[in-house]
């Protein structure tokens, strides 16, 4: 909400200063300001795998842990936790938590990611009998406010999993829970009993409701959820004040968040040692619009939301000890963390969002972008920083797209499309599968603007908490993972009756990779029993990421010969599928996606019903593929499982009927076990944990991270576009194997404005773009900086671009022209000094293609039929960016900068009493 307005005079100082520095700084984005920026994180900070502290993490120990917007103590709320002679009625709780401390990874510039929480003091989790009885945490997203923090009435709650045992109903995953005798008070020595006679051991809270019987926590009668006896705290959605849902059963909570979409942890398990750590994913208001954060407010500023953490104890709130020698009823915690006496023990962070889109209003000139889903998280950052420094006069759009519509999207007149991001060269992605690269494309200028790497992230909770040991795989590993070779990747696999007992070359294989003996061999502990697919999740699409990854596995003897040859692995524990045998998966080239190739189904005849419909299930409707890298780290974060079980007749089929095979959803706590295909970008900004990948003997592993991209990097060739490979097979010693770089790729036949506006694009994505950190505008964990020679390279096209779009008018006095390159010289890339002496094919080019041909076009580099990919020129590519001279600008414009601030910086803190956060952090 918008301050009130004071002085004119400060006023006046501020909004000039702002416009004056907002000028500058403008500028100097255009220039490219010298010199290093912040960090991106405090010691120990992986750049690519976010693995650690960003610098707005805090530390709160539970004596002060209920903070402000400012994520400072409130003194007056936290006064009676950390006094020796508490007064609270309640603070017969304390001793279960005086001594947890929790530590949140990151609290400022949050998007939808996963932020790391992690504790340590707190007392060891109590075991019941089929869940975890007591001394656990709870944790929400909410919205709010108040500086004092959320209400229950504001928090993502009330719908998790929680497994089921055969005592009291269970009130831990809802929002509701039993109201006391009226009168009552809380007591350890003789706690009382609910309103509806049952016994303390219910756990009802004294505190509800808290205004008597017209209290919001009671809902309303008569009415759909009118339960006399029990409290129900409802969910209010954001910017609905007068629109309460009440959840009796819970269905009403679906239209907000369901148990497929929620991101509430209901039982987050403390170790013997009193430490524990979780991966916490944030919603923002795309995912989760009944909280609204990160969307954009009256005042300008993206919503912030809170993280709530409610320790739970042996106590419930009405003085009751759970027993959890005695296996029976009085075992566990059961009430709702919701409840205020619940509530009152909670643990509450504040975190800043960055905005959700780039606040631009519809109709601004769009600038448009395709290309690769490794870029995107880049591409998403930049775009904020560069659209609020344009005050959306221009505007940059982008969409992940395959190599395929890339290609379309440049060779296209008409498209509005000027600029993919690509890690191959446009057009050499038809050669992969024995086709032709297609003719006519025009000049192409490739600029490096990220590197990154593909991975597999993990998300393992075997009931002993989040599992932080990195997975260890083998090619063979991976390649019987991918190929359907375990039982319950099997659609014709199936244990409920009818049983099916799945193919005969299967049914002495291990039912799922951890039970796999050269998975246990590598990664030991206890194996997952549990009766459902551990398949990796995959994208369909068709990619050169792809085709990496089948060339380290092809690279490894073992795993090809495994897959062509043999009918057991080394282990001589799995045999191959047969159906994947005859794709010959194991011979070059490698592939480029991951096909589900075994055909049998499983057929269980008609349904009964009204409708009847064909219980058939093949292996797409058992192993469905996920949309994309992003797609993938976030389901395996939130635990949710899309293979499917039995059919259900509630189901909505892919035809809009009902009647379908119903999916596993979120997995219960202590049985999860997910991971998929991803980028580092997503597998960081998730925190899901990196595979180890390793040679076949299981040794040499190595995971994703600045120094092993760094080596991989190291060891890249080019390839005959000039393009940055590496090799899977040979990334060098200690380096990872599957690492990219991305280019923009910029088609030189466009407008001068159009070349103008990408130019500053690349400018700025190979300049202030490569600063680590997570601010708009900042290079986002899991992208290594770009190299200085690739910078370099990044800036000579910038030039080129700019060249050619503001040719210098030639003189008035005659000279000699400079002459065309000879007929039949291959185009040069960035970064060659010379031209080899010999003419390439295109990379993927079939055997007798044409090479491509000189372009007498003025400004184009070569234009030729086949591929006709054309870098900038031997001259230009040799170089860096020509010196310019703005040293002197530059500093008078950081000087006109700096005066600016402070005068804004004057004028708001003679307005607010404060800093403004528009000079603390960039934002649109």
């Amino acid at each position: 909400m918008s301050a009130p307005a004071r002085a004119t005079l400060p006023s006046r100082l501020r909004w000039a200063g702002a416009l004056a520095s907002a000028a500058a700084l403008g500028a100097l984005i255009a220039i490219g300001p010298p010199g290093a920026a912040r960090a991106a994180g405090g010691p120990g900070y992986d750049q690519i795998t976010g693995v650690g502290l960003t610098d707005s993490a805090v530390t709160v120990p539970w004596t002060k842990g209920l903070l402000d917007t400012n994520n400072q103590p409130i003194a007056s709320a936290n006064a009676d936790r950390g006094s020796a002679t508490p007064a609270s009625p309640y603070s017969f709780m304390y001793s279960d938590f005086k001594n947890l401390s929790v530590t949140v990874s990151q609290t400022r510039d949050i998007t939808h990611q996963g932020i790391t929480v992690s504790w340590k003091g707190g007392q060891p989790t109590a075991a019941g009998p089929s869940v975890a009885a007591g001394l656990f945490l709870q944790l929400m997203e909410c919205y709010g406010d108040s500086s004092s923090g959320p209400s229950p009435q504001n928090c993502e709650y009330g719908i998790g999993a929680i497994p089921s045992f055969p005592f009291a109903p269970v009130f831990l995953a809802q929002r509701t829970g039993y109201l006391c005798a009226p009168g009552a008070v809380p007591s350890v020595t003789n706690p009382p009993g609910t309103a509806i006679g049952s016994g303390p051991l219910l756990g009802c809270d004294p505190q509800e409701p808290l205004a008597g019987a017209n209290s919001p926590d009671v809902a309303p009668c008569p009415g759909d959820a009118c339960d006399p006896g029990f409290f129900s705290i409802p969910f209010v959605p954001v910017g609905a004040p007068g629109s309460p849902v009440y959840a009796r059963d819970q269905q009403p909570l679906r239209q907000y968040f369901s148990e497929l979409n929620t991101n509430e942890v209901p039982l987050a398990v403390t170790s013997p040692a009193g430490t524990g750590q979780l991966q916490f994913e944030t919603l923002t208001g795309t995912q989760s619009p009944g909280l609204g954060c990160g969307e954009k407010e009256s005042n300008g500023q993206p919503r912030g939301c809170w993280l709530v953490i409610v320790p739970r104890g042996q106590y419930e709130p009405n003085g009751f000890k759970i027993t959890t020698s005695s296996g029976g009823a009085d075992c566990c915690i059961q009430s709702s963390p919701l409840s205020a006496s619940n509530w009152a023990m909670r643990i509450q962070v504040h975190l800043s969002y960055a905005p959700v889109q780039a606040f631009c209003p519809p109709g601004s000139q769009e600038r448009e972008t395709v290309g690769t889903q490794v870029v995107s998280r880049a591409m998403q950052s930049w775009q904020l920083a560069l659209n609020a420094a344009a005050k959306c006069s221009r505007v940059y759009g982008y969409s992940a797209v395959t190599e395929t519509t890339s290609t379309q999207q440049l060779s296209t007149a008409g498209t509005g499309v000027g600029l993919a991001f690509t890690t191959i060269p446009i057009g050499s992605e038809a050669a992969r599968d024995g086709g032709h690269p297609p003719s006519g494309l025009p000049p192409i200028l490739y600029a490096p603007v990220a590197v990154s790497a593909v991975g597999f992230g993990f998300n393992i909770n075997d009931g002993s908490g989040y599992v932080t040991t990195p997975v260890k795989l083998t090619p063979e590993l991976l390649a019987k993972a991918v190929t359907q070779v375990y039982r319950n990747d099997l659609p014709d696999y199936y244990t409920p009756a009818p049983s099916d007992p799945g193919p005969a070359w299967s049914q002495s294989n291990p039912a799922n990779m951890t039970l796999d003996r050269q998975f246990a061999a590598l990664n030991p502990g206890p194996g997952f029993t549990v009766g459902v697919s551990l398949a990796p999740l995959l994208t369909e699409d068709h990619s050169a990421l792809n085709q990496q990854i089948w060339q380290w596995i092809q690279a490894d003897p073992a795993a090809s010969g495994w897959l062509d040859n043999g009918t057991k692995d080394a282990a001589n524990s799995v045999t191959a599928d047969p159906d994947y045998e005859k794709l010959k998966l194991g011979r070059a080239p490698a592939i480029d996606s991951f096909p589900r190739a075994y055909a049998a189904c499983l057929d269980l005849g008609q349904s009964p019903g009204p409708s009847p419909k064909e219980e058939k299930r093949c292996s797409l409707d058992l192993l469905p593929y996920t949309d994309n890298y992003d797609t993938a780290a976030s389901s395996a974060l939130a635990a949710f499982n899309s293979t499917t079980l039995q059919w259900d007749t509630t189901a909505t089929a892919p035809d809009g009927s009902s009647g379908w095979w119903g999916k596993i959803g979120v997995e219960a706590i202590g049985k999860i076990f997910d991971w998929g295909v991803s980028d580092t970008p997503a597998l960081a900004a998730f925190g899901l944990i990196d595979a180890q990948l390793c040679n076949d003997g299981g040794t040499a592993c190595v995971a994703p991270s600045t120094a092993s991209v760094t080596t991989a990097l190291n060891s890249a060739t080019k390839d005959s576009a000039g393009l940055l490979e590496v090799n899977p097979a040979k990334p060098g010693n200690g380096g990872y194997p599957l690492v990219q770089v991305t280019y923009a790729a910029v088609p030189t036949n466009q407008s001068a404005a159009a070349l103008n506006d990408y130019a500053s694009l690349i400018a700025y994505a190979a300049g202030p773009g490569q600063t680590p950190g997570v601010v708009a505008g900042d290079l986002p964990p899991g992208y290594l900086p770009l190299s200085a020679s690739l910078r370099a390279q990044a800036q000579a096209v910038v030039a080129r671009l700019r060249a050619i779009a503001n040719p210098t008018p030639s003189p008035t006095h005659s000279h000699s022209p400079t002459p065309p390159p000879t007929s039949g010289s291959p185009p040069v890339s960035p970064g060659s000094t010379t031209p080899p002496s010999t003419t390439p094919q295109p990379s993927g080019s079939p055997p007798g293609a044409s090479p491509s041909q000189p372009n007498p076009t003025p400004g184009a580099s070569a234009s030729a039929p086949g591929l006709a990919i054309s870098p900038p020129s031997a001259q230009l590519a040799g170089t860096t960016t020509p010196r310019q001279g703005v040293g002197g600008i530059r500093w008078v414009l950081l000087a006109v900068v700096l005066a600016g601030a402070v005068s804004a910086t004057l004028g708001a803190v003679l307005r607010y009493g404060r800093v403004p956060p528009w000079l603390q952090r960039m934002r649109p």
